[in-house]
């Protein structure tokens, strides 16, 4: 008897968070606080994933990986194991990601910390323009940002996965600090070979710039793997995001093959929008190899090459690389 009180509490509440993540979406672009020029953290506006990043930056939403945290929270309710990934920009510009989950409580818990370091050409506002031309740069100021992430998801009524993320933020730049804490929350669930998510990320006070605590971005996922064609396994994910007047879209495919029984070889293609002004390619790549337990990926947005001055913010190297490893 007490456990069915308890389980019926719990889902009211969800019933009364699902509410209010339906009035947070009833808001028109121009009310949304949008995560647009002079907005940080940095972090959480950059891919979180190797394999999403290889797709347009879309989520494979049946996946069942710990980084889900960092998308979807929902799907944190059939996620496990541990991964471990870096990214780099320029010589001075680097992040890395750290995230794990394992069922818990009824429902899935995740837990992860991502850091980000590079330079810029000023403070405030010039401390994050928009987009990523600006991490190939040397600029003077150090900026620093370290991330951690807790979330939880569980299964509620209708099939529907409700998650929590609470991000607990370390800003700096050059000598200004500012330690603030940002919430996402989403539902998913799947709809026949697709499982489709919707998320409300970086909710609260911005650090070191003041854009509000409005929602700084609305994101619906959509995609799946495990679609069989011929000898190939497919998979596929997309997603559309909603900040201010601005609409942001990527998606991508991905095919698998496996000569042996657990192993597999993944390559991977996508596209996303590209910011005014970026000389990021719309375009993605990425591989990937499944060994048993054991998972190493590989990530590439290509942006323009510049054979100029090396020093110089144009000097953008090729693209940006993104390394993972990941235990199931």
């Amino acid at each position: 008897m007490i456990s069915s009180t308890r389980t019926q509490t719990f889902d009211l509440c969800c019933s009364g968070l699902l509410s209010v993540l339906a009035l947070m979406l009833g808001v028109t672009a121009t009310e949304v606080s949008a995560q647009t020029a002079g907005v940080l953290p940095k972090t959480t506006q950059l891919p979180a994933s190797t394999r999403a990043m290889a797709l347009g930056d879309s989520y494979i939403m049946n996946a069942g990986h710990a980084d889900a945290l960092f998308y979807h929270p929902a799907l944190l309710a059939g996620a496990s194991g541990v991964g471990f990934e870096i990214q780099r920009w320029g010589a001075n510009s680097s992040s890395a990601t750290v995230s794990a989950a394992v069922q818990w409580l009824g429902g899935g818990v995740g837990i992860g910390v991502r850091t980000l370091q590079y330079s810029a050409f000023g403070a405030g506002v010039l401390a994050a323009p928009a987009g990523q031309d600006h991490l190939f740069g040397f600029g003077s100021v150090p900026v620093s940002e370290r991330v951690a992430t807790i979330g939880y998801a569980r299964k509620t009524f209708f099939d529907i996965d409700l998650g929590i993320g609470v991000d607990l933020v370390d800003q700096r730049v050059d000598s200004d600090r500012q330690s603030v804490v940002l919430f996402d929350i989403g539902v998913a669930r799947d709809v026949g070979p697709l499982a489709i998510g919707l998320t409300v990320h970086d909710l609260g006070k911005k650090p070191i710039v003041d854009s509000g605590a409005g929602l700084a971005k609305v994101v619906l996922g959509a995609g799946g793997y495990g679609q069989q064609v011929g000898i190939f396994d497919l998979g596929y994910a997309a997603n559309l995001g909603f900040a201010d007047d601005e609409v942001t879209y990527g998606g991508g495919v991905e095919i698998g093959y496996w000569p042996v029984q657990g192993r597999t070889f993944v390559v991977r293609a996508g596209f996303q929008s590209v910011p005014g002004g970026s000389e990021a390619k719309p375009f993605t790549t990425g591989l990937a190899f499944w060994g048993d337990e054991i998972t190493i990926e590989w990530a590439f947005r290509p942006f323009k090459e510049y054979t100029g001055d090396p020093e110089s913010p144009n000097a953008y190297e090729g693209g940006s690389h993104r390394f993972g490893l990941r235990w199931r």
